[in-house]
């Protein structure tokens, strides 16, 4: 009968075990990725790219250089993405201890007072006056101490790679959290790069005004000088007048742009309080006169968004992976060894050295539920990092084509707001001669000075938005980070 019974215990463990480990669920298997063109929608394939540029040559102004640094070095948000890459690679360092045993050092003294009507109790009275023990065997009773010293250890086995798969994953966020950081210094770097040339667009601004506000003052002085001597009416001085206070009014609203512009870069900078030292061109010499923008599949290997959104695609994967391991019976060893003594003066001696050894499987039944709901979680947390991966590559490449064509424009629409302000400025002189002459009525003038300064501020407005199609462009393209 005996036999029978070890047999069924045994035939019971094993089958518990199967229970445990069927129903383990598949796979979790992605839609289809949807792949990435050949070639930027109106460009040639090539795949030489501004984005290998590192910025201090993409954009070389020594200012600009300067502040940029600055930025770098002390802004919050790179402070914090470098925060971010400490926690990850502590993650990591958990990860990578979980496949190893553990061992523990243990200390512990302790005295039990038993009750008499209990096993314990009992038996210690017992025993003590068996005749089969030496005196240094007999156990004190009221109280019993208890003294341990020694080392435990325990280690599981990865039989399913579920830690193997958690450290990947842990892996994949460190690298994922690097690719953030490089993200931030590429957003940074263009942050920077936009205000500053917004900065010296709105000194151009500036200029203008100024310059127009002295040929309006002039323009006022002569209409005046003319009234008192009969040859104007009231009328044209109130006109000229008018427009000398509509544009000195455009010059404190540039004025304000001006100081918001600069409170952000301070702001960008980690300060409060700053001088923002620039240059006057608005349009640099290196500017590039032909856009290399390489092909679409290089986004994969320059834009950091795209490859933390990789990485984090890859994390999921993995713990999805070790979701799924979590259902299979788990292999655990451990094991001690120690000095363990109930008296003092023979704590530390040979004879209370002990030690153990256990080893077994353990298959989850009752939480298979919680397991199960873990599983979905992290499949649906591998759906979410695919979809944001599709989404952040069809983003990418967007902003790509768009901002080629709107570069290809700028640089027709420029050419021809040049044309524009020379004709305009030419119209103005010939407008003054014509109404000193008598030719021209106070109206023409107006009218004159108004085109000219509107096409003034046009030109420097498509100025802006190229160099603003640029530093975008060259970001969208995965540069900005490079050298940083």
């Amino acid at each position: 009968m005996k036999g029978w019974k070890a047999y069924l215990w045994q035939a019971s463990v094993i089958t518990v075990l199967l229970y445990a480990s069927c129903t383990i669920p598949k796979h979790a298997a992605l839609p289809p990725e949807q792949q990435i063109p050949e070639t930027f929608s109106g460009s040639a394939a090539d795949n030489a790219s501004i984005a290998t540029i590192t910025p201090d040559k993409f954009f070389p102004d020594p200012r600009l250089r300067k502040l940029t640094a600055l930025v770098l070095q002390q802004n919050p948000d790179m402070q914090m993405a470098l925060q971010r890459i400490r926690t990850a690679g502590a993650y990591l360092s958990m990860s990578r201890g979980a496949l190893l045993p553990t061992l523990d050092a243990e200390v512990r003294a302790g005295g039990t007072k038993f009750g008499k009507y209990t096993i314990d109790g009992v038996g210690n009275f017992d025993t003590n006056l068996s005749p089969n023990i030496d005196d240094d065997q007999k156990a004190p009773i009221s109280p019993t101490p208890d003294m341990w010293v020694g080392l435990r250890t325990s280690w599981e086995i990865d039989l399913w790679g579920r830690l193997r798969n958690m450290k990947k994953a842990a892996r994949m966020r460190f690298l994922a959290t690097q690719q953030g950081k490089n993200l931030v210094t590429a957003t940074l770097v263009a942050q920077t790069t936009l205000l500053y040339y917004e900065l010296v667009a709105l000194d151009r601004e500036m200029e203008i005004i100024r310059e127009n506000i002295v040929l309006q003052e002039k323009a006022l002085e002569v209409v005046e000088a003319q009234k008192a001597g009969g040859r104007a009416t009231e009328l044209a001085v109130q006109q000229f007048k008018a427009q000398l206070l509509n544009t000195r009014a455009a010059a404190h609203r540039v004025r304000q742009q001006i100081n918001a512009a600069e409170n952000q870069l301070n702001a960008l900078a980690g300060r409060y309080t700053g001088t923002i030292e620039r240059g006057r061109e608005l349009i640099p010499p290196s500017f590039p006169t032909a856009i290399e923008a390489g092909i679409p599949a290089q986004l994969l290997l320059h834009r950091p968004d795209l490859q933390q959104a990789q990485l984090e695609l890859m994390a999921s994967k993995a713990d999805v992976a070790a979701a799924r391991a979590a259902f299979f019976p788990a292999l655990n060893i451990s094991a001690y060894t120690a000095f363990h003594s109930f008296k003092p003066d023979l704590w530390l001696g040979a004879a209370s050295m002990g030690y153990q050894f256990l080893g077994g499987l353990a298959a989850p039944i009752f939480q298979r539920n919680q397991i199960r709901g873990q599983f979905n979680i992290a499949t649906a947390a591998q759906e979410t990092a695919f979809f944001a991966y599709q989404k952040t590559a069809l983003n990418a490449y967007s902003e790509v084509t768009t901002l080629l064509q709107e570069i290809a424009a700028g640089r027709e629409i420029r050419q021809l707001k040049q044309q524009e302000v020379t004709a305009l400025e030419q119209g103005v002189l010939v407008a003054n001669d014509l109404y000193v002459t008598g030719y021209a009525s106070y109206l023409e003038i107006v009218a004159a000075q108004k085109s000219q300064l509107e096409a003034q501020l046009q030109l420097v407005n498509t100025e802006r938005s190229m160099m603003t199609s640029l530093i975008t462009l060259y970001q969208s393209l995965g540069g900005g980070w490079q050298g940083e």
